[in-house]
Protein backbone atom coordinates (compact mmCIF):
# COMPACT_ATOMS: atom_id res chain seq x y z
CA UNK A 1 0.00 0.00 0.00
CA UNK A 2 1.67 3.70 -0.93
CA UNK A 3 1.40 6.41 0.85
CA UNK A 4 -1.62 9.07 1.00
CA UNK A 5 0.37 11.75 -1.00
CA UNK A 6 1.30 8.98 -3.87
CA UNK A 7 -2.50 8.59 -3.95
CA UNK A 8 -3.35 12.26 -3.99
CA UNK A 9 -5.17 12.54 -0.55
CA UNK A 10 -3.85 15.52 1.38
CA UNK A 11 -3.90 15.84 5.26
CA UNK A 12 -3.01 18.78 7.30
CA UNK A 13 0.26 18.37 9.16
CA UNK A 14 -0.09 16.68 12.21
CA UNK A 15 -3.52 15.66 11.90
CA UNK A 16 -4.98 11.47 11.64
CA UNK A 17 -4.98 10.04 8.85
CA UNK A 18 -6.45 6.13 8.13
CA UNK A 19 -3.10 5.11 8.30
CA UNK A 20 -1.91 6.41 10.99
CA UNK A 21 -5.39 5.58 12.78
CA UNK A 22 -4.34 1.66 12.28
CA UNK A 23 -1.08 2.21 13.88
CA UNK A 24 -1.87 4.42 16.45
CA UNK A 25 -4.54 1.38 17.73
CA UNK A 26 -2.63 -1.46 17.27
CA UNK A 27 -0.27 0.82 19.05
CA UNK A 28 -2.35 1.66 21.86
CA UNK A 29 -3.32 -2.24 22.25
CA UNK A 30 -0.05 -3.29 23.43
CA UNK A 31 0.84 0.07 25.46
CA UNK A 32 3.28 1.53 23.14
CA UNK A 33 3.72 5.24 23.47
CA UNK A 34 5.82 5.36 20.72
CA UNK A 35 6.84 4.00 16.85
CA UNK A 36 10.13 3.24 17.97
CA UNK A 37 11.94 0.60 20.18
CA UNK A 38 15.17 1.52 20.87
CA UNK A 39 16.48 2.68 16.91
CA UNK A 40 14.22 -0.02 14.91
CA UNK A 41 10.12 0.71 14.27
CA UNK A 42 8.64 -0.73 16.45
CA UNK A 43 7.48 -4.64 16.23
CA UNK A 44 3.64 -3.60 16.05
CA UNK A 45 3.82 -1.97 12.85
CA UNK A 46 1.58 -3.61 10.51
CA UNK A 47 3.76 -4.91 7.02
CA UNK A 48 2.13 -3.52 3.92
CA UNK A 49 2.31 0.27 4.97
CA UNK A 50 5.01 2.79 3.31
CA UNK A 51 5.96 3.70 6.13
CA UNK A 52 7.59 7.51 5.27
CA UNK A 53 8.42 10.56 7.81
CA UNK A 54 4.98 11.92 7.49
CA UNK A 55 3.44 8.72 8.98
CA UNK A 56 6.20 7.90 11.81
CA UNK A 57 5.65 11.20 12.56
CA UNK A 58 1.73 11.43 12.86
CA UNK A 59 2.03 8.06 14.50
CA UNK A 60 4.44 8.77 17.23
CA UNK A 61 2.88 12.06 18.14
CA UNK A 62 -0.75 10.62 18.40
CA UNK A 63 0.80 7.91 20.83
CA UNK A 64 2.79 10.23 22.71
CA UNK A 65 0.54 13.48 23.14
CA UNK A 66 -2.88 12.70 21.97
CA UNK A 67 -5.59 11.27 24.56
CA UNK A 68 -7.19 8.47 24.24
CA UNK A 69 -10.42 9.53 23.78
CA UNK A 70 -9.71 12.68 21.33
CA UNK A 71 -7.97 9.59 19.00
CA UNK A 72 -11.16 7.71 18.97
CA UNK A 73 -13.15 11.23 18.30
CA UNK A 74 -10.84 11.95 15.34
CA UNK A 75 -11.61 8.40 14.09
CA UNK A 76 -14.73 7.72 14.24
CA UNK A 77 -15.34 10.90 12.21
CA UNK A 78 -12.00 9.85 9.67
CA UNK A 79 -12.45 6.68 8.95
CA UNK A 80 -14.98 4.68 6.42
CA UNK A 81 -17.35 1.97 8.05
CA UNK A 82 -14.45 -0.33 5.73
CA UNK A 83 -11.92 1.48 7.57
CA UNK A 84 -12.96 0.97 10.88
CA UNK A 85 -13.91 -2.59 10.29
CA UNK A 86 -10.00 -3.37 8.91
CA UNK A 87 -8.50 -1.45 11.81
CA UNK A 88 -11.06 -3.38 14.35
CA UNK A 89 -10.05 -6.62 12.59
CA UNK A 90 -6.21 -5.88 12.49
CA UNK A 91 -6.84 -5.13 16.21
CA UNK A 92 -8.68 -8.37 16.89
CA UNK A 93 -6.18 -10.34 15.11
CA UNK A 94 -3.26 -8.79 17.02
CA UNK A 95 -4.23 -9.33 20.55
CA UNK A 96 -5.72 -13.11 19.53
CA UNK A 97 -2.17 -13.42 18.24
CA UNK A 98 -0.39 -12.11 21.36
CA UNK A 99 -2.24 -14.58 23.68
CA UNK A 100 -5.77 -13.23 24.20
CA UNK A 101 -5.37 -12.30 27.52
CA UNK A 102 -7.63 -10.89 29.59
CA UNK A 103 -5.65 -7.44 29.16
CA UNK A 104 -5.60 -7.72 25.77
CA UNK A 105 -9.07 -8.70 25.75
CA UNK A 106 -10.24 -5.42 27.63
CA UNK A 107 -7.83 -2.87 25.23
CA UNK A 108 -8.83 -4.31 22.20
CA UNK A 109 -12.56 -4.18 23.13
CA UNK A 110 -12.57 -0.46 24.33
CA UNK A 111 -10.41 0.28 21.00
CA UNK A 112 -13.14 -1.49 18.83
CA UNK A 113 -15.62 0.33 20.42
CA UNK A 114 -14.16 3.57 20.51
CA UNK A 115 -13.53 4.19 16.75
CA UNK A 116 -17.02 2.84 15.93
CA UNK A 117 -16.59 -0.13 14.37
CA UNK A 118 -19.47 -2.29 13.70
CA UNK A 119 -19.74 -5.28 16.34
CA UNK A 120 -22.14 -7.15 14.31
CA UNK A 121 -19.67 -6.93 11.21
CA UNK A 122 -16.67 -8.18 13.56
CA UNK A 123 -18.56 -10.59 15.11
CA UNK A 124 -18.71 -13.08 11.59
CA UNK A 125 -14.79 -13.40 11.68
CA UNK A 126 -14.36 -13.48 15.33
CA UNK A 127 -14.24 -17.31 15.07
CA UNK A 128 -11.93 -17.35 11.85
CA UNK A 129 -9.60 -15.36 13.52
CA UNK A 130 -9.22 -17.20 16.61
CA UNK A 131 -9.18 -20.28 14.10
CA UNK A 132 -6.14 -18.56 12.48
CA UNK A 133 -4.51 -17.88 15.78
CA UNK A 134 -5.17 -21.53 17.38
CA UNK A 135 -1.35 -22.45 16.91
CA UNK A 136 -1.81 -24.64 19.89
CA UNK A 137 -2.89 -27.53 17.40
CA UNK A 138 0.18 -27.44 16.38
CA UNK A 139 2.01 -29.24 18.95
CA UNK A 140 4.51 -32.04 18.79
Amino acid sequence: MGSWTELDAIYPPGKLTPATALVVALGHLVGATDVYEGERLATFLPPGLSYDADLIGRAGRYLAEVPLEQFFAEARELLSQRQRLVVALQVLDRALALGDTPALRERAARLIAGIGADADALAVHRPTLALKNDLGAFTQ
